[in-house]
C-alpha cells in the first residue's frame, strides 16, 4: 500500500482524492435525506431547520478539502500553488461563520413562524444585532491571524466612527430611533398608529433599521425615518381598551317638566346595557341652557373596540334615547326662532 502510494504521480493523487469527495458527498447527502425524513415526522420544526442551515456548509467543505489536499500534492510540480495554500488556509473559518449565520437566519425563521406572542420585530432586530456581532468577530480574527494590530484597528475604528458620526448624524438617529422603538415598544407591526396632529396614520408594516413604513387607509405607502418618532407624540389607536361614546342631546324648552324623568332612564339605559363597560364610569347629565334646546350629555365607555362593530354599538344606542324621549311625551329640539309682532298703537 505505501508502495503504490509512493509511485502514484500528484495529479493521481488529486484523481483519487476527487473520487475520495465524490463518494463522501453523496455519502453525506444520504445521512442527510435520512435525517430529514425523521425529522419530518418529530412535532417540532427546529431540527429542520438546523439541518438545512448545515447541509450547505458541510458541502462546500468536502469540496474545499479536496481543493486544499490536491494543492498539497501538485505544490511540488507547480511551487505557485504555495502562496495560494497560505491565503485558503483559513477557508474552513469563512465556511464555518457562513454555517453559523445559516444557523441563526434559520432559528429567526422559526421563530417568526412559530404561534403565539412573539414580538417578531424585536427577534429581527436581535437576530441582526448577533449576525453584525459576529461578522465583526470574525473580521478582527482574520486582521489577527495576517498580523494585523486588532487594537490599531479598534482605534482607528473609533476615530472612523466619530467622523462617519458627524457626516452621517441624520442616519444615525434613525437607526437609533428604530433601537428605541424595538425597545421601548411603543407600537409593533399591525398596530394602527397616528400622531396627534393626524399628519401621519396608517398601519405598521414594518420596522426596519432607518425607516418605517405604513399603510394608509386608502392603502397607500408612507415611509417615516425612524428617528422622526423620537420628537413627536405617537397615538397607538389599536391598543386602546376602551371606546369613548360622546353625545349631546337636546329636547325642546317645552318639555323641562319631563328632564329628570328622561335623564334617569337614560342611566338605566346605559347601567343595563351589555356592550358599555361598567368598570369604567359613565354619566348622564343636563348640561345647558343652549339657544334652541335643553342639552344633555352622555358620556360612557363601549367595551367594543372594533370601528364598525362600534359605530353600530353607538347608533343603536341614540335610537333607544331617542324612543326615551318619546316615551315620555318630549321631543327633540331642532334650532327654532320665535318673532314677536307688537301693532301699533
Amino acid at each position: 500500500m505505501n508502495e503504490f502510494i509512493q509511485n502514484i504521480t500528484p495529479i493521481q493523487m488529486s484523481g483519487v482524492l476527487l473520487f475520495v469527495a465524490i463518494v463522501v458527498h453523496i455519502g453525506l447527502s444520504f445521512i442527510l435525506n435520512k435525517l430529514s425524513k425523521h425529522t419530518d415526522s418529530t412535532k417540532t420544526q427546529i431540527d429542520d431547520y438546523f439541518i438545512d442551515a448545515l447541509s450547505a456548509p458541510l458541502k462546500v467543505l468536502i469540496w474545499y478539502g479536496w481543493i486544499y489536499f490536491s494543492m498539497l500534492q501538485l505544490r511540488p510540480d507547480f511551487p505557485a500553488l504555495g502562496q495560494i495554500i497560505e491565503y485558503i488556509d483559513i477557508a474552513p473559518i469563512f465556511i464555518l461563520a457562513w454555517g453559523i449565520l445559516r444557523l441563526i437566519s434559520s432559528i429567526e425563521k422559526f421563530m417568526l413562524e412559530k404561534d403565539g406572542s412573539v414580538d417578531k420585530d424585536s427577534i429581527r432586530l436581535f437576530t441582526r444585532l448577533i449576525k453584525i456581532v459576529f461578522v465583526f468577530a470574525i473580521i478582527l480574527g482574520v486582521a489577527q491571524y495576517f498580523g494585523y494590530s486588532v487594537s490599531s484597528i479598534l482605534t482607528l475604528g473609533g476615530v472612523g466612527g466619530i467622523v462617519v458620526g458627524f457626516a452621517a448624524k441624520d442616519m444615525l438617529a434613525n437607526i437609533f430611533g428604530g433601537l428605541m422603538i424595538q425597545m421601548d415598544k411603543p407600537f409593533s407591526t399591525g398596530d394602527w398608529i397616528r400622531t396627534t396632529d393626524k399628519s401621519i396614520e396608517g398601519v405598521v408594516e414594518k420596522i426596519g433599521w432607518r425607516m418605517t413604513r405604513l399603510r394608509t387607509f386608502n392603502k397607500n405607502p408612507i415611509y417615516v425615518p425612524n428617528g422622526i418618532f423620537a420628537t413627536i407624540p405617537i397615538e397607538t389607536p389599536s391598543r386602546m381598551t376602551n371606546r369613548q361614546i360622546h353625545a349631546t342631546i337636546g329636547i325642546r324648552y317645552d318639555d323641562i317638566a319631563q328632564m329628570s324623568s328622561i335623564i334617569e332612564a337614560i342611566e338605566e339605559l346605559l347601567k343595563n346595557h351589555q356592550s358599555i363597560n361598567h368598570d369604567e364610569p359613565h354619566r348622564v347629565y343636563f348640561d345647558m341652557f343652549n339657544a334652541s334646546s335643553l342639552d344633555i350629555v352622555i358620556w360612557a365607555f363601549s367595551s367594543v373596540t372594533d370601528s364598525s362593530e362600534f359605530k353600530k354599538i353607538k347608533g343603536k344606542l341614540l335610537l333607544d334615547v331617542a324612543d326615551i324621549i318619546a316615551e315620555h311625551g318630549a321631543e327633540m329640539a331642532f334650532p327654532t326662532q320665535t318673532l314677536h309682532i307688537q301693532k301699533p298703537e
